[in-house]
């Protein structure tokens, strides 16, 4: 089995909440910078402390925008890899995860659960032997569902995408071979 690459779909809530932090991070940083020149030239105590308190201020927005950058960018996927009956997801500063497709029970569309506040309808889920969930979102779904069937025939495939193509293909491939079968008859 080669190896199959699948990017992960966009999610516009954590890219509109990143930009967002960011450019928050970006105005309060230049309005300290303004303070911070104008406190050069015109310095009095109540001035001094009201700078200080934005100093601080800043400071810990900078370091929230740091750590949200950080998990944002840098500890979701930005891409899945099927290869060797396994599923690794590609993070770029963080542990790559692995899962073992022979230990792979079910994969499904996604199934609303009370824990969920919101279910996305794009994902795909894998439930292993210890019926833990593993949640995909791939652009491609039916080609990344193809690719975990390829790579392990005993799972259990109820995706909506890939059964319904799944289905027109081997039904025109029966109906093919049974002209076949009647006409050589």
């Amino acid at each position: 089995m080669d190896r199959q690459e699948f990017k992960p779909r966009r999610n516009l809530a954590v890219g509109l909440t990143l930009g967002m932090v960011l450019l928050y991070t970006f105005w309060h940083t230049l309005l300290f910078i303004s303070d911070a020149l104008y406190m050069s030239k015109n310095a009095d105590a109540a001035a001094m402390a009201s700078f200080n308190l934005e100093m601080k201020q800043a400071i810990v927005l900078l370091i929230f925008a740091a750590i949200m950058t950080f998990y944002f960018v840098g500890c979701r996927p930005y891409l899945y890899v099927i290869e060797k009956k396994e599923i690794i997801s590609k993070k770029r500063w963080f542990k790559d995860k692995h899962l073992d497709l022979m230990k792979a029970e079910i994969i499904t569309d996604p199934v609303p659960r009370l824990a969920d506040l919101v279910t996305r309808p794009h994902a795909i889920e894998i439930y292993d032997m210890e019926k833990r969930r593993h949640k995909y979102f791939p652009v491609d779904a039916a080609g990344f569902t193809n690719a975990v069937v390829k790579s392990n025939k005993r799972i259990h495939c109820t995706v909506k995408s890939y059964t319904d193509r799944y289905r027109k293909i081997s039904r025109r491939d029966r109906r093919e071979n049974e002209r076949r079968r009647r006409r050589s008859a």
